[in-house]
């Protein structure tokens, strides 16, 4: 059986290889009569039924203190297989630990980093590896590590504000559909149970009122279970890559939400631009990964005929400009980086721009969405509200008569 093992070598040195033994007794005397001291050891076997179980998705926080352990160790002169090896005896997920160990096996038997983790394409996507190939052919891995870093953290903090933002919104839309649920379930079909034997003529806005009421009672089940059906696709749908591309092309024709959308393109644009620049890529690959990461599929694509542009013989700044990407402020500042021969601190530059402007922007989108939702909740409940005081009105004025 092979075991992966950590051991002490004759001079003080901790080193970590795959040694093959019958088992951990026979490691332990095959290592003490070569000089080692075995430190742990896990089998190797396990490892890989674990990773044969699925391609596992390491969550935003993983992620960032993953990238931000490497950067660290980097500067500090520790070997990256040391650094892999203690991140994935930390790790608690099975799956995760496999994947970390798995990774770190194939780095010392002399693959890359990045060719490692491209074996990982949900945990580590495309544009991510290319960053890590680029910093490891350049000799500036722990840079582009960093600049990874910021941008990980810079893309959590702002999905974390959305969330947090979209509390009241959801709770509120959540309230209001239970109480129209109710009023339609409960409370209007015993009010129109009451006016049938009263009798008399009901305004036909009245009359499909209790008609619909009676069918949300007899299904009331069968909808709050298709209720649930549909958050929970929505949610799963939003998960994959085709949801993410279909949804932020939803929201890019929005009214509210079309400004954050396009103000966030132009962040992750120009930030990937400027690292995978930095990271020492060309023009053309640069404009390929940094489409790739961008999720509304126009944009994308838009990106990707500015690519064939640039191959064609355009320079960048004619090439976006045919697409409209970015404002004519931040083409000024390309065009005058370009001319310069200084475009990663340009798209730099840039990024931090718009990443404060992202900010402000969905602080603005989820300022109006709260009134609108409000508003939007008042009309539903307050219409169902008057239909049933003028279906009460009409009833009694029969009576009257």
């Amino acid at each position: 059986m092979n075991y992966r093992s950590t051991y002490l070598e004759a001079d003080g040195k901790t080193a970590t290889a795959v040694v093959e033994a019958p088992d951990e007794q026979a490691l332990h005397e095959l290592l003490h009569r070569q000089g080692r001291t075995l430190l742990r050891a896990k089998a190797v076997g396990a490892v890989a039924g674990a990773i044969e179980a699925g391609n596992p998705r390491i969550p935003p926080k993983k992620l960032i203190l993953f990238v931000q352990s490497l950067q660290g160790a980097l500067d500090a002169g520790v070997p990256l297989l040391t650094t892999i090896a203690a991140i994935a005896e930390q790790e608690d997920d099975p799956q995760l630990e496999a994947m970390f160990q798995d990774i770190a096996e194939r780095v010392s038997s002399g693959t890359s980093l990045s060719d490692a983790m491209a074996r990982y394409p949900r945990s580590f996507p495309g544009v991510f590896c290319a960053m890590v190939r680029a910093g490891e052919h350049s000799g500036s891995l722990p840079q582009v590590l960093e600049s990874m870093a910021g941008f990980l953290e810079w893309r959590k903090e702002i999905g974390g504000t959305i969330k947090q933002a979209m509390i009241y919104p959801a709770v509120v839309l959540a309230a209001g559909y239970g109480l129209v649920m109710f009023l339609l379930s409960f409370v209007i079909p015993k009010l129109g149970d009451i006016l049938s034997k009263i009798g008399g003529d009901l305004p036909a806005a009245s009359r499909m009122l209790i008609s619909c009421s009676g069918f949300v009672a007899a299904n009331v089940v069968w909808m709050l279970l298709g209720t649930v059906a549909v958050l929970v696709s929505v949610v799963l749908a939003a998960r994959t890559d085709a949801g993410r591309s279909a949804f932020a092309t939803l929201f890019s024709v929005m009214p509210v939400a079309c400004t954050v959308v396009r103000t966030l393109n132009i962040a992750q644009f120009c930030r990937n631009m400027g690292v995978l620049l930095n990271a020492g890529l060309t023009m053309t690959s640069s404009m390929e990964l940094a489409a790739e990461a961008i999720a509304a599929k126009g944009t994308r694509e838009a990106i990707l005929g500015s690519r064939d542009a640039i191959l064609g013989g355009a320079k960048l700044t004619e090439a976006l400009d045919d697409i409209d990407l970015l404002p004519p402020v931040a083409m000024s500042m390309v065009r005058v980086g370009e001319e310069a021969g200084k475009l990663p601190g340009t798209f730099e530059r840039l990024s931090k721009v718009y990443d404060r402007e992202v900010k402000d922007a969905v602080k603005k989108a989820l300022g109006l969405l709260e009134p609108i939702v409000t508003v939007m909740l008042g009309l539903v409940v307050g219409g169902v509200a008057v239909l049933v005081i003028s279906t009460i009105y009409s009833a009694m004025k029969g009576i009257g008569k």
